[in-house]
């Protein structure tokens, strides 16, 4: 993840290549720099920036700040604030409305041709709704500070329907729905499918997504980014591990911390794969029994950290604890970065790798896997399938453990993938 926000000020004569290496140093990118004004002691410059952690900006500001001698007139502006306000979607028709004529002939000629359309039994071919996805997820009326969580799934909803739109070209629709139990919940879904060419389950309060419950009561391709994409990943991101340090995951311990829809749907999957074994803890009793059903044998942390080979954090369990009883020859996975970098966690405690995951790790797999559900005509991707699709991304997956972009080839690839069945 990377903001964008725009710093102005003013720097002595000459300082800008010492200025720029002390932004690389923070952490920090850059877009463009423009100089607005200079003298024969100062230059005036406006520069957009990019970074990911807030706080090496602040401590860049900081170091800035207090060379009053070479910096003044600081300020820093966010840019992206202004572009997201009201949301990152905006609706729009396919129909250019200019003048009074495009309503009587574009707009309700054009519908009234859709209708005749549907009475010829084309309606699939002219009705939006069967190339439209629903981002659906489901939100307990029972919830403390219900509002503000209902908000922070829309917003979610809104950022993959921006790339479903820009990426597969299909309309992306976000609904939160709220139930008060599992079964309110499926009945809402049975109610709106018909409304869209695939569900794509987001989040819902469970501890543990019914994903076969779901399946059975719909009749739309589903797919979800907790159980599909993420498990995906993750297992070919081990796959790779395996490959890359010549470990063989019959031999291979795998341990989870904070356990998930998507780390029990990970466990499956090297289960089924045959790794040694899969341990795993949460202090939830429930989601520990449902992790024991995929054969996960549940324990605790120091049993994890003393007996396997690659450990995964999947949650915000005290990471330095963690850092501290990390053994030499261990890989460490974590989707919460530790204050120490990657390369100062192999080098001080001999680890063979670190690797930090986060929301942003899976992205590059949706459009492919939305595409590929639906020209396959599939309801829902199965454990063998994942299996054989994690075979292909984990060759796909860079030395720096990273997919390729959204922009690349990979997407059109993994498509063809998917489709080969």
């Amino acid at each position: 993840m990377k903001l964008i926000a725009v710093v102005s000020l003013k720097m002595k004569t000459g300082l800008l290549p010492q200025f720029i290496a002390s932004l690389y140093k923070y952490g920090v990118g850059i877009n463009y720099i423009n100089l607005t004004e200079t003298d024969d002691r100062w230059e005036d410059y406006s520069i957009e920036i990019t970074y990911s952690v807030k706080k090496e900006l602040i401590r860049l500001l900081d170091s800035l700040n207090k060379n009053t001698e070479y910096f003044r007139n600081i300020s820093i502006t966010s840019t992206l604030e202004d572009r997201i306000k009201g949301g990152l979607l905006k609706t729009s028709g396919k129909i250019d409305i200019e003048n009074i004529n495009d309503i009587e002939t574009a707009l309700l000629g054009g519908n009234r041709l859709i209708h005749e359309k549907i009475d010829a039994g084309l309606g699939k071919s002219y009705c939006g709704c069967f190339n439209s996805v629903g981002l659906i997820s489901g939100h307990r009326t029972s919830r403390s500070n219900s509002i503000t969580h209902l908000h922070h799934y829309y917003a979610d909803s809104e950022r993959d329907a921006v790339i479903i739109n820009r990426f597969t070209g299909r309309n992306a629709f976000p609904c939160v729905i709220r139930y008060s139990s599992i079964e309110d919940l499926m009945r809402s879904l049975k109610s709106v499918e018909d409304n869209f060419a695939c569900i794509r389950i987001m989040k819902t309060d469970e501890e543990e997504l019914p994903y076969s419950s779901i399946i059975d009561s719909i009749s739309r391709p589903i797919i979800s980014s907790e159980l599909d994409e993420k498990p995906l990943f993750y297992y070919s991101l081990l796959q790779k591990l395996c490959s890359v340090h010549k470990m063989k995951p019959e031999e291979t311990a795998v341990g989870i911390i904070g356990l998930s829809g998507y780390s029990i749907r990970l466990t499956a999957l090297l289960n089924k794969c045959g790794y040694a074994k899969i341990l795993g803890y949460d202090s939830r009793e429930r989601i520990m029994m449902s992790f024991e059903t995929r054969k996960g044998l549940a324990t605790n942390v120091e049993n994890i950290m003393a007996n396997c080979d690659i450990i995964l954090i999947a949650d915000e369990h005290g990471e330095h604890d963690i850092d501290e009883k990390m053994q030499p020859g261990q890989i460490l996975i974590s989707e919460n970065p530790a204050d120490k970098s990657p390369e100062e966690m192999v080098r001080h405690k001999g680890l063979k790798d670190y690797i930090v995951t986060g929301e942003h790790c899976a992205v590059s797999l949706i459009p492919g896997m939305l595409n590929g559900i639906l020209s396959r005509e599939e309801r829902f991707y199965s454990d063998e399938m994942l299996l054989r699709l994690g075979d292909f991304v984990s060759r796909n997956i860079s030395d720096k453990y990273m997919l390729p972009g959204l922009f690349s080839s990979f997407n059109e690839n993994f498509e063809a993938e998917i489709q080969k069945g």
